[in-house]
Order: structure tokens, then sequence, then C-alpha cells
């Protein structure tokens, strides 16, 4: 009989332990509760900007946030925020709408003023700006972190009491000292200077700009003729000569040749080529376009 009562009387010694426990812990701290009524003036992720007047409050909104009618508001919709301050943060949990709009209207931005006068400059319309709040830094937390039950009573002020002050005795000015009047003494009137007669403006002569003549480098020869045909690494050029025949002419060309302008000639086109002679062959250092 006794293995049998033994798991209930562990249960019940448990259900006890846990009742006591209960009973001894401290009540839980309510959550305080506060609300901000005013415009949806911008809209983000995770947050949400309010306008009440002349004051601008940023709202966190997330997926515990219960928004009536089920939807995010508008923006220049009115609404009232229910919110809880966590570490200066006010954390929305509820956004109802005091002007629900119905489904089947879709949601646009507010007309401009009746008042708007229109015209053709390109000017700058000054209009009131609502710049959020900035952020509180400090040694010390603020009374929106720091106090559980904010807004709390303003302090009185205490007025300061004026203490007596003693008379003060006028006293003489003192008398400013006697100025002697200076006679000013005669100057000399200036010696006229010789008028001198205008030069003609001498203009610097011109200088000629002349062109560098093209220096030919030392172990390079060059031919002029016509492109015949292009390959990836060569080039057929036909050379004719005054009063002889046509000759054909290879030259190789790679990545030091250079080309002018910054590409590879098209077939029928006229090009000179400064070429150098390597064991036979010969490697093409500049390609110019002629014609």
């Amino acid at each position: 009989m006794y293995g049998k009562h033994l798991p209930a009387s562990h249960l019940a010694l448990a259900a006890s332990i846990f009742v006591l426990i209960f009973a001894m812990a401290a009540p839980v701290q309510a959550e305080r509760i506060c609300t901000f009524k005013g415009v949806v003036t911008d809209q983000g992720w995770r947050t949400m900007q309010v306008r009440s007047g002349a004051e601008c409050a940023t709202v966190n909104v997330g997926w515990k946030t219960k928004f009536i009618p089920n939807r995010r508001p508008c923006i220049g919709e009115r609404v009232a925020v229910d919110f809880a301050l966590s570490e200066g943060y006010m954390k929305a949990t509820k956004v109802v709408s005091l002007s629900p709009i119905p489904g089947d209207v879709s949601c646009y931005p507010p007309p401009p003023p009746g008042s708007s006068v229109c015209r053709t400059e390109e000017t700058a319309a000054k209009e009131e700006v609502c710049t959020p709040p900035k952020p509180v830094c400090s040694r010390t937390p603020p009374p929106h972190v720091s106090d559980r039950y904010w807004p709390g009573k303003k302090k009185e002020v205490t007025a300061k009491k004026e203490e007596p002050t003693e008379p003060v005795t006028p006293t003489k000015p003192p008398t400013p000292p006697k100025r002697v009047a200076k006679v000013p003494t005669p100057k000399e009137a200036p010696k006229a200077k010789p008028k001198e007669e205008p030069r003609e403006a001498v203009k610097p002569p011109k200088e000629e700009v002349r062109e560098p003549a093209p220096v030919e480098e030392k172990g390079f020869k060059s031919l002029t003729g016509e492109v015949v045909a292009t390959s990836p690494k060569s080039l057929s050029i036909r050379v004719t000569e005054e009063g002889g025949a046509a000759d054909l002419v290879n030259v190789n060309v790679g990545l030091k040749t250079k080309f002018e302008p910054f590409r590879r000639p098209a077939v029928g086109e006229k090009v000179k080529v400064n070429y150098r002679e390597e064991n036979g062959g010969k490697f093409g250092y500049t390609v110019k376009v002629v014609q």
C-alpha cells in the first residue's frame, strides 16, 4: 500500500511548494500606458512619426502593436497612440484610427491647402517643418527614463528671498583735465611734378609655335602602305614603291604595339608602320593610320 500512495504524496508536496513560492513572491508591477493623439506625418519600417501641433514624436511599432482597424494608418490620418516607455523609447501597444477609411477606398496623400497661390516662377515656398526631437545626452537618465510614473508632478519653484542691499552713496564725477588748443603750423605746398608724355605700349613679339620634328628612333625602320589583311598577331601591308611593283609585307603586332588612333586598322586603310627587324621577322612598334 505504501508504494501505491508514493506518487500522490510527491505531487501534493510539489503543489504545496509552488503555492508557498507564489504567495511569498512580490506582486508584479503593472505596465504604465500613456496616450498621444496626432496626425501621421511619416511612416517607417519599424517606426511611425506622429505630429500634434508643434510637437513631434517617433513611436516604435512591431508585431505586438494592435491596429484598429487592422491596417497601418496612412500619412495625414489622425490617430490615437497608446504607448509604454521602455528605456526612454515610445513602444506603441495600440494605434486607433480616429478617421477610418472604407476598405474600397484607396489611400492617397492629403490635398494642398486651399489658400495656396500658384505661380510660374521657381521660388522655394517656406513651409513649417516639424523637426523630430533630439535625443537627450547626459550622464544621468532623464525623468522619462528613470521615473516609472512619468509624467510626474512638476516641482514647485520656490521664489528666492531678496537680500537687503546697502544704499549706495552718490559720488562726484571727476573733473576733466583742461586741454590747451594747439595752433596748426602752416605746411609748404607740394611742388608740382612735370607731366610725363604717355608712352605707347609695346607689345611683345609673338612666339611662333613650331611642332617638333618627328625623331626617328634608333634601330627602327618605317614603311607606308595599304592594309590587305589582319590577324590577332600580324598585319599584311601592300607597299607600293615609285616606279616599281607592289610588295606584300607581314608585320608582327602584340601588346607592346602602339596604335594611333587607339584601334586596329581596318582592311583598305593606309598606315605608316615603325618596325624593328629581329631574327628575320618584322616586329611593329607604332602603327599610325594615315588615311
